[in-house]
């Protein structure tokens, strides 16, 4: 009972915070907002200054908004999911959360406790770990319901296939350029534009899970890479100059793979010893290298990265739709099946 208790509670929130979203955003747009000396400012007017004094804040700004609204979205599917199982098995919600809850809430270990405590021990005033072990278990036990609840949430919304999301995400209008380094056809639905740093581990990551995507959806796929190498990692910069000068003679994506694999190895000798590797001509590759022929373009990748408000690595757009970080596999599968959607129902 108390799960479904805070659920409700959980979702008038969430809900009514949206309601409020909605009252922002739906202003007629030509709506009057403003008057100077007579003459009138609408809401049109407001919206495209704002675009143009300050597009990559806009961006975010609408970004969180569909973010808290998608939050919402998917607790009323899963709401949904939940009341359609209940009535399927001739069970009432209560009944049902009652049988399914209670195995997905695993006993509290003493290790979750140690790793809470890790994590926030700045808080607690110099509480040892033993004397904040029952309050911590105390509230690592008073999350697990909803955690329960998210996770059967989950099960029920995988085993559906007559779910489509058409709540329309903020689209980022991302440049490709000509000498980008692209793979995949021009006429793809689907364009996945990746900001990203040879020397990121989390990149790496990314890289594996785009792999993945492209033998699950093929030709559906163009990807995209523009370089956005980290101050923090001091030889990101030259091995990006390097997958340029790859690119020069067709071997960027061969040498790409092969800097991700070799992270921690990327100086200008390592750089030259992979090309000759690969089969690039040694001397051009070096000579490209050394002189720095494509440090400009880099330069150029990071400043357009910027103007989209891109400050980590790796962030993606799948069809303009941000993604900051590297989300597992499941989540791009996702995103993709409703992109796909999206395109069908036009």
């Amino acid at each position: 009972m108390f799960v479904c208790r805070f659920m409700i509670v959980a979702l008038v929130f969430v809900t009514g915070f949206v309601a409020f979203s909605d009252e922002l955003g739906a202003q007629d747009r030509n709506a009057v907002v403003a008057e100077v000396d007579g003459e009138i400012v609408t809401a049109t007017d407001l919206d495209e200054a704002w675009h143009q004094n300050d597009p990559s804040g806009r961006f975010q700004i609408l970004q969180q908004l569909y973010e808290t609204r998608r939050r919402a979205l998917d607790v009323v599917i899963g709401d949904r999911l939940i009341e359609r199982e209940a009535d399927n098995r001739r069970l009432t919600r209560d009944q049902l959360l009652e049988l399914e809850l209670p195995p997905r809430i695993p006993p509290v270990s003493d290790e979750d406790i140690s790793l809470i405590y890790e994590r926030n021990k700045d808080r607690f005033d110099g509480r040892s770990e033993e004397e904040m072990r029952p309050d911590l278990r105390a509230m690592i036990e008073a999350q697990m319901p909803l955690q329960a609840l998210h996770a059967y949430m989950n099960e029920l919304r995988t085993g559906a296939n007559d779910i489509v999301v058409l709540l329309d995400p903020p689209r980022q209008n991302v440049e490709v350029l000509p000498d980008d380094a692209v793979s995949g056809p021009m006429d793809a639905p689907i364009q996945i534009v990746e900001f990203s740093d040879f020397d990121c581990p989390y990149c790496q990551r990314a890289t594996d899970t785009l792999a993945e995507l492209k033998e699950a959806f093929g030709n559906q796929i163009r990807f995209v890479y523009k370089d956005f190498p980290l101050p923090s990692h001091p030889n990101a910069f030259k091995a990006a100059e390097a997958g340029r000068c790859a690119k020069d003679q067709g071997k960027f994506w061969e040498l790409h793979d092969k800097m991700f694999a070799s992270q921690g190895a990327l100086d200008p000798d390592s750089l030259k010893r992979y090309a000759a590797e690969l089969g690039l001509d040694a001397a051009a590759f070096s000579l490209c290298l050394d002189e720095g022929r494509h440090a400009g373009r880099v330069q150029r990748d990071m400043a357009i990265g910027a103007s989209y408000g891109v400050s980590s690595t790796p962030t993606l757009f799948v069809n303009g739709r941000l993604v900051a970080g590297a989300m597992p596999l499941g989540f791009f599968e996702e995103l993709i099946r409703e992109e796909l959607a999206i395109i069908n129902r036009r």
